[in-house]
């Protein structure tokens, strides 16, 4: 299933006359003001579905006036105080359209912390660079704006005065992983007592080549791993309490809204490998414990099969995963049957005069 993010943000723009030249008197043009998010996000670091206070983002962009491309903003702090956007500080000015623009362009990525310590071109919004983002939890998301163009309209034609509508999407996984009794195993009882997802990229770097301008529109990223390690029901992640008891037939979670790295699955000996430890109380409460390890790549895409028609060769950016595992026994049993005798050749013979 995927989770996008459709976000609508109020950019405040500048009249300039070159490239980092900002008209904050304009005699004729308005500034931008900012508006609220008007859409809600599937998943954010704090865990809910819409920005909270203190959250932000880096705005990129820039104004096409005849020939020349003028860099309008260049990595310039958003931030959201609950009820409304902003980006203008003490050192920091307003920026107003400029009704001499062709168009503008701009380019925007959340939370503004990991661009700015990303190398980002503001006429292009290309990523060349960015720093070492470790995935630790629920507190990882990151998001890349749409390119978005502005022109003017109306007769005559102007900029509008609304907010300029930017559409976010997540470059991150998220990934759930749940538990369930299969149904052979009656009023006998489950519980796990441990799991963790191992050899996991954890850490690594993004960076952005382009922007498609045809549906699915969107930046088109890519992920260097750098570090791996394990993922268990803890990590900051969604309180997910273990021991699990008396697992239920319909799935209980073992992680919860995990954002991870984007990533191939590997075949080679550095697999992605699932651990649990479970026990298992029969009705006659003897308890059996299990405890197994298993190659991420082979969950199946039906249930209950062979383990071994992959669904999917990686985690992609913006997808959300959910993994179920069904816990199974076979109880030993015996029966008892005897042979029938063996007819040895066809008898034995003795004579006696």
């Amino acid at each position: 299933m995927k989770r996008y993010i459709f976000i609508v943000a109020a950019v405040a723009l500048a009249t300039i006359s070159c490239s980092r030249t900002y008209d904050v008197t304009p005699v004729s043009e308005s500034q931008i003001g900012f508006g609220s998010w008007t859409e809600h996000l599937t998943k954010r670091a704090q865990g809910g579905d819409t920005f909270v206070s203190g959250d932000d983002f880096a705005v990129y962009g820039s104004k096409l006036n005849g020939s020349t491309t003028n860099t309008v903003f260049d990595d310039v702090v958003v931030t959201y105080d609950g009820s409304a956007w902003d980006y203008v500080t003490a050192s920091v000015p307003a920026r107003f359209w400029d009704p001499s623009a062709t168009s503008y362009t701009f380019y925007a990525i959340s939370p503004a912390s990991v661009g700015t310590a990303a190398t980002v071109a503001p006429q292009t919004g290309v990523v060349t660079t960015s720093a070492s983002i470790t995935f630790a939890g629920n507190d990882s998301d990151v998001l890349v704006a749409n390119e978005k163009t502005v022109v003017k309209t109306g007769s005559p034609a102007a900029y509008a005065t609304t907010p300029v509508p930017i559409q976010f999407n997540h470059i991150a996984s998220l990934v759930d992983f749940k538990v369930k009794k299969h149904a052979d195993l009656g009023n006998s009882t489950v519980a796990v007592s441990a799991f963790s997802i191992s050899n996991i990229d954890k850490t690594g770097t993004f960076a952005v080549s382009d922007y498609a301008d045809a549906d699915p529109y969107g930046p088109v990223v890519a992920w260097t791993a750098t570090d791996r390690g394990s993922y268990n029901n803890g990590n900051g992640l969604t309180a997910v309490t273990l021991p699990i008891a008396n697992v239920g037939t319909t799935g209980d979670f073992l992680i919860n809204n995990l954002i991870v790295m984007p990533q191939s699955f590997r075949t080679d000996s550095n697999i992605q490998t699932v651990n649990i430890e479970y026990t298992i109380t029969d009705e006659a409460s003897n308890v059996s414990t299990y405890d197994t390890s298993f190659n991420l790549k082979l969950f199946d895409n039906v249930d209950d099969k062979d383990n071994a028609d992959t669904i999917i060769p990686s985690w992609e950016p913006g997808k959300h995963y959910t993994f179920y595992i069904t816990i199974n026994a076979n109880k030993i049993n015996f029966t008892g049957a005897i042979t029938t005798w063996t007819v040895a050749d066809d008898g034995y013979n003795y004579l006696i005069n």
